[in-house]
């Protein structure tokens, strides 16, 4: 009679779950799916434009505010900010930079958000591309358009546009903010604005229309694999009511690297 070696209980539980693992570690080393990368909200292109107002309201000036929308945002690119005048109306705009230019090129950059001051000096914030559900009047009188309303021109004609020699120092106070537990509150309190716009809005936030320099950016970042390395969805696990302390304590919060195997499990209610 052959010998035969018998598992005991725990060394087949410890079976059953290495083969469990076994295809989640493969993932986690080929990096997120593109499925699961573009369904986040950074790769998306929403922002909470909540807290973009607020942010709008509270600054005393155009680097404060930049700073401001770009620890709010969640994508992978700089937000840049133009200010021009729009015939009797004055606009701010907010762009994500998607090709790494360092300036606003509108065919190839997703505008997010703008902010309007009629001649009556109201405020309206209006969301564009996956934004464009949003619409907001809020009132009169404001610091950041009048400042660069009282700035000189600049050569291309706007009131202002992100000068190109600040954009290291964005990227870099950017990342530092990420690695802190400021932007951890921060991207709870945008998963909460978004279960709640999407509640309140409806089809509306669902159908919200990508724009056409979004949707080459994606397509592109399929084709070359782009978002396998993308921290996108990765750091928005912190806003996640599904993410356990075990994730958070594996490094999740960390743009890219081993972060990426739990970017499909973020908020799946948004799906």
């Amino acid at each position: 009679m052959s010998r035969r070696t018998k598992l005991t209980r725990p060394s087949m539980a410890a079976f059953a779950s290495a083969a469990l693992l076994a295809p989640a570690a493969a993932a986690c080393a080929s990096g997120p799916t593109y499925e699961d990368w573009a369904a986040t909200d950074g790769a998306a292109g929403r922002i909470n434009l909540d807290e973009v107002q607020e942010a709008f309201k509270k600054s005393d000036g155009t680097s404060d505010f930049e700073k401001r929308v770009n620890e709010i945002y969640e994508g992978d690119g700089i937000v840049l900010i133009r200010a021009q005048q729009d015939g009797e109306d004055l606009t701010l705009e907010g762009w994500e930079d998607l090709n790494g230019s360092k300036e606003i090129e509108d065919a190839n950059d997703d505008m997010l958000f703008s902010i309007v001051r009629d001649h009556d000096r109201q405020h309206e914030l209006r969301g564009h591309g996956s934004n464009g559900y949003y619409r907001n009047n809020f009132g009169a009188g404001n610091f950041l358009f009048t400042y660069m309303v009282i700035s000189a021109l600049s050569p291309r004609g706007y009131y202002y546009s992100t000068p190109i020699n600040r954009y290291g120092s964005m990227q870099s106070n950017r990342t530092n903010y990420r690695s802190s537990a400021g932007y951890r509150s921060q991207v709870s309190k945008n998963t909460s604005y978004f279960s709640k716009q999407k509640s309140f809005q409806g089809s509306k936030y669902t159908n919200a229309t990508k724009s056409t320099a979004r949707n080459s950016y994606l397509g592109s970042q399929k084709s070359s694999s782009s978002f396998k390395s993308s921290g996108t969805g990765v750091r928005s696990s912190w806003g996640s009511s599904a993410r356990s302390s075990t994730s958070r304590s594996s490094g999740g919060f960390r743009g890219g690297g081993g972060g990426a195997c739990v970017i499909g499990f973020v908020r799946p209610s948004l799906r």
